[in-house]
């Protein structure tokens, strides 16, 4: 099995609007790009409040299926969520009260990945769905180079 990584640089720009509010998050930090077999890893970390960090794992499959992992323990949260081009996807968000379940339906998708010189980008739009309602629409962009 082949097993390739790679520091990259990661941007990442996610807007959100939830309940008529528009905000926007934008984070920029080094990672890593890892390919073991047909799948490919992107790891990076958020900066978050008094110096704590999120870890994220974005993996793509060889089926163009997109999962996004967001650990944070100093909030105790995890999410875990799932994108497949315009379908529905079970994720979830653990808490230190439970775990919710949280559904996506990713109204678009879209991945590029340059090998020479390394890059990418992986753009998705999304629904966030708890108990049959949209809490939020999402338009991720991430953007990362070797």
């Amino acid at each position: 099995m082949e097993n390739n990584s790679f520091d990259i640089n990661v941007e990442l720009n996610i807007e959100t609007l939830q309940s008529g509010e528009l905000t926007h998050t934008k984070i920029s930090e080094p990672g890593k790009f890892t390919q073991v077999g047909n799948s490919i890893y992107l790891r990076f970390n958020e900066s978050l409040e008094n110096n704590d960090k999120a870890s994220i794992l974005v993996k793509i499959t060889e089926k163009g299926e997109i999962h996004v992992k967001r650990v944070a323990k100093s909030t105790n949260l995890a999410s875990l969520l799932y994108f497949t081009h315009q379908e529905h996807n079970n994720g979830h968000l653990e808490t230190e009260y439970g775990v919710l379940p949280l559904d996506t339906y990713t109204k678009d998708s879209k991945v590029e990945i340059v090998s020479n010189p390394l890059s990418g980008k992986i753009n998705i739009d999304y629904d966030l769905i708890y108990d049959n309602n949209v809490i939020g629409n999402y338009k991720f962009r991430l953007i990362f180079s070797a």
